[in-house]
C-alpha cells in the first residue's frame, strides 16, 4: 500500500477502464459502418447498445457473487483473458448474431473486471487517496468517450469498423501485461463463507438505497444523453458539422465531473453534498425545454448538466465498498459491482423511458422526465445519509469531513 495516487498498479487499472470504455462506447459511433458492413438494418444494429447494457446489468452481479470466494488476482486474470477473447470474437464476427453474442461476452467480462479491479484499490493506496483512485478509474471511461470514441469513429470510416476492434485488442493486450505485472497477488476477501453474506448485504437498506442513488441518477441523465444528438440538431439548431464539437464538449464536462466526484468523496461532504447537487441538476433539466430556444443557453444548460452528471460516482462506490469491507467482507467483490451495475440498469430504463417520451409527447419533454428521475435520486441520497446516522452504521461519504 503506497501513500500516493498514481502508483503503477492504479495506472494499470485506469488504462484497463479506458480500454473497456472504448470497447463499450465505440459501437455508438460506428453503428452506420457496422450496419453497412454486415448488411443489416440500422435499427437492428442499434439494439446492440441495449444488449450490452442488459448483459452488463444481469451478468456482472452474478459473476462477481460466484467468484468472490476465489483469489482476486486469479479472477482478474481470468476476466482479462475473457475480455480479450470477446474482442477477438467481435473482430471476426460474421453476422449480426455472432456480433451480438460477442457483445454479451464483452459486457459480462467488462462489468466483472471493473468490479474486481475496484476491490484492489483498498490494498493499493492509503485511505486518503482511495476515493480519488476510484474517481480516476471511472474517469478512464470518460476519457474513452473524449479520445477513444472520436478517434475510433474516424478510423472506422477510413479502414472499416473491424480495424477499430483490432486496435482495441492491441491496446488491451498491452494493458493486460502491465496490469498482471503490477497488481498484487491478492487472495479472496477475508471472511469468505459462501453466498450467505451476499444475501444479507442485499437486504441492507443502506446498500439498497445507495444503489438506487445510482439507478435514478443515471436514468435521469441518460433520458437526455441518449438523445443528445437530436437535441443538438433539432432543438438547439446546431448544423451537423458542429454537432461533433458539441459532443466533445459534453465529453470533457463529463470527464471533469468524474474527477470532481473523487474530491467530493474524499473531502467534500460525499453523499451529503451529492444530494444537493442532484437538486441543482434537476432544476437544469426542468429548464432545458426553455433554454434550448437559444443555442448559447441550451448548450450552457447541457454542459452544466454534464459537470454534475457523475458527481455521485465515487461517493456511492466508496459507500458500498466501505459497508462491505466492514460488515460483509465475504461480499466485497459483489459490493464493488453494484454501482456500475446500477448505472447500466439506469441506462436501460432511461432508453425505454426516453423512447416512449420521444415517440409520444416529443423530444422537448425529455427534460421534465429527466428532472423527475433526478429528484428521486436526491431523495435516495437523503435516505442513505439518514440510514447512516447511527453509531457504526455510517461511512466516510455520509458525514462531513472537518479540519
Amino acid at each position: 500500500m503506497e501513500d500516493r495516487l498514481f502508483t503503477p498498479a492504479v495506472v494499470a487499472l485506469i488504462l484497463l477502464s479506458f480500454v473497456m470504455g472504448t470497447s463499450e462506447f465505440i459501437v455508438m459511433g460506428i453503428l452506420p459502418d457496422i450496419s453497412e458492413g454486415l448488411g443489416v438494418r440500422y435499427s437492428l444494429v442499434g439494439g446492440l447498445v441495449s444488449v450490452f447494457a442488459l448483459s452488463y446489468a444481469v451478468c456482472t452481479p452474478l459473476i462477481t457473487m460466484f467468484t468472490g470466494r476465489y483469489g482476486r488476482f486469479r479472477v482478474l486474470s481470468s476476466l482479462i483473458f475473457v475480455f480479450l477473447l470477446s474482442d477477438v470474437l467481435t473482430l471476426v464476427s460474421w453476422d449480426y448474431w455472432s456480433l451480438a453474442l460477442s457483445r454479451v461476452v464483452t459486457a459480462a467480462s467488462s462489468g466483472s473486471l471493473l468490479a474486481v479491479g475496484m476491490t484492489f484499490v483498498m490494498d493499493l493506496v492509503t485511505p486518503r487517496y482511495r476515493a480519488k483512485a476510484v474517481s480516476w478509474i471511472f474517469a478512464g471511461f470518460s476519457i474513452s468517450s473524449v479520445l477513444g470514441v472520436p478517434f475510433g469513429t474516424a478510423m472506422s470510416h477510413v479502414l472499416g469498423w473491424r480495424s477499430v476492434f483490432g486496435l482495441i485488442l492491441v491496446m488491451g493486450v498491452a494493458t493486460a501485461l502491465l496490469a498482471l505485472r503490477t497488481l498484487p497477488r491478492l487472495g479472496a476477501p477475508e471472511g469468505t463463507r459462501g453466498l450467505g453474506g451476499a444475501g444479507r448485504m442485499m437486504r441492507d437498506p443502506r446498500v439498497l438505497a445507495g444503489a438506487c442513488v445510482t439507478v435514478f441518477g443515471a436514468m435521469g441523465m441518460y433520458v437526455i444523453y441518449t438523445y443528445i444528438t437530436p437535441i443538438l440538431e433539432e432543438e438547439i439548431g446546431f448544423p451537423e458539422s458542429v454537432v461533433s464539437i458539441g459532443l466533445m464538449a459534453m465529453g470533457m464536462a463529463m470527464l471533469v465531473s468524474n474527477l470532481l466526484s473523487g474530491k467530493i468523496a474524499a473531502d467534500g461532504g460525499g453523499l451529503r453534498t451529492v444530494r444537493l447537487t442532484y437538486l441543482v441538476e434537476a432544476v437544469l433539466m426542468f429548464l432545458l425545454p426553455i433554454a434550448v430556444v437559444s443555442a448559447v443557453l441550451g448548450m450552457a444548460d447541457l454542459l452544466l448538466m454534464g459537470l454534475l452528471m457523475y458527481l455521485f460516482n465515487s461517493s456511492v462506490q466508496m459507500h458500498l465498498m466501505e459497508i462491505a469491507n466492514r460488515d460483509y467482507t465475504e461480499a466485497l467483490t459483489l459490493a464493488s459491482s453494484l454501482n456500475p451495475t446500477s448505472f447500466n440498469i439506469g441506462i436501460t430504463f432511461a432508453s425505454l423511458l426516453g423512447g416512449v417520451i420521444y415517440d409520444t409527447v416529443g423530444i422537448n419533454s425529455l427534460g421534465y422526465a429527466a428532472g423527475a428521475c433526478i429528484v428521486v435520486a436526491s431523495v435516495m441520497a437523503f435516505a442513505v445519509c439518514r440510514l447512516c446516522r447511527g453509531e457504526g452504521c455510517g461511512t466516510s461519504v455520509t458525514r462531513f469531513r472537518r479540519g
